[in-house]
């Protein structure tokens, strides 16, 4: 039988020693690693849930909101079309026998939604009439003002290209541009510079599809519009 030194005895105990040491602390390693997941997983899943709850909360509070707002106004014609929203919005008024609309696009990007500190603001007028129709052609005036070297100001005409129950699309020849008002809310003025007139369909399947080049001109917004919070539209 072969004799093990003492010295031997001892290298051979550390060894295992260290070796169960490993095993255990690798073992102990992977519990916290599972640990961790298992508590990343469960702080995801409440706070998912905590913020879909807050979203539905949100909603439901500006269903409530603009219910309010709808319930105090008065034009009824306003009310039941195509212009509902924007009316509500206070972008769209009448007086006396005509429909006012006052229309600022400060948003000339697609950059992150904020208001830029410049506006280019369209208005006109149109006839009124039970139930609204909207005129084949409008005059309208164009300024540019805000943060700019100097005040711009275009007077030229519109004419309608598109008509639906759910938006209207009109075009300016002379400045080469759409000015397209939606059922949802959506407004845009798209000053594209080309001779023709862009439809509709276009614009949403390229808003969808981010078929804006970062070289192109795009839409022109409204933060009026695109604000999802009713609040700040009733007059207390």
């Amino acid at each position: 039988m072969k004799t093990i030194k003492i010295s031997q005895l001892i290298t051979l105990i550390g060894f295992f020693s260290l070796l169960v040491i490993s095993c255990s602390s690798n073992q102990k390693n992977e519990n916290i690693t599972v640990q961790d997941k298992e508590s990343f997983t469960e702080t995801f899943s409440n706070a998912k849930e905590t913020t879909t709850d807050a979203g539905k909360q949100f909603e439901e509070v500006q269903d409530s909101l603009r219910q309010v707002l709808l319930d105090s106004k008065s034009n009824e014609n306003l009310k039941a079309g195509l212009l509902q929203e924007f009316y509500l919005r206070a972008l769209v008024d009448q007086k006396e026998d005509k429909i006012f609309f006052n229309l600022p696009f400060n948003i000339h990007g697609l950059d992150c939604g904020a208001p830029d500190c410049y506006s280019t603001d369209i208005s006109f007028s149109i006839a009124l009439s039970e139930p609204l129709e909207f005129p084949d052609k409008v005059d309208f005036k164009l300024i540019e003002q805000g943060c700019i070297d100097k005040e711009e100001a275009k007077n030229s005409v519109f004419i309608l290209k598109e008509e639906s129950q759910d938006y209207i699309n009109y075009f300016s020849e002379e400045l080469k541009s759409n000015l397209i008002i939606k059922r949802n809310g959506d407004l845009y003025y798209y000053p594209h510079l080309k001779s023709n007139s862009i439809n509709t369909e276009t614009i949403d399947a390229m808003f969808e599809t981010n078929g804006f080049d970062d070289a192109d001109i795009v839409p022109y917004q409204s933060t009026v519009m695109t604000s999802n919070d009713y609040q700040q539209f009733i007059k207390y």
